[in-house]
């Protein structure tokens, strides 16, 4: 196994566990309890951040079966939109600081950007394949 791929595995592993821990945290914040609009943002960011570590997975294995060096890229880019996208509201969520409320966006796009590069790795994979065959 190459080391971008147990990078990556490592990444869904321990962004497993901080989502895990964020939502037990935010289970008994009392700025959340007190504040629905900020329990809505985080409930957002942590269903974005649960989805997007399963596409993880899904890509992880993709390019374990393929070896198509594409798939690392629409890795990337979730990974990219989870740390941009989640982290910010996140970081909204529990403080109500609207800091880095213009990175929301960006990571929106990375998890565009990173759906969009994952059709084009299942179109040149499934191309490879049947080649092969």
């Amino acid at each position: 196994m190459n080391i971008l791929i147990r990078i990556l595995i490592a990444f869904i592993g321990l962004n497993g566990a901080l989502a895990t821990g964020l939502a037990a945290m935010a289970s008994h914040s009392a700025v959340m309890a007190s504040n629905p609009y900020l329990t809505d943002v985080f409930s957002k960011a942590s269903s974005m951040h649960y989805y997007h570590l399963l596409a993880l997975l899904g890509v992880a294995i993709f390019y374990q079966l393929t070896k198509s060096k594409i798939w690392l890229i629409s890795a990337g880019l979730f990974a990219l939109g989870i740390i941009l996208f989640s982290g910010s509201l996140y970081l909204f969520a529990f403080s109500g600081a609207k800091i880095a409320g213009f990175l929301t966006p960006l990571g929106g796009g990375s998890f565009i950007l990173g759906w969009a590069v994952f059709i084009v790795a299942a179109v040149i994979s499934s191309k490879a394949t049947s080649r092969e065959s």
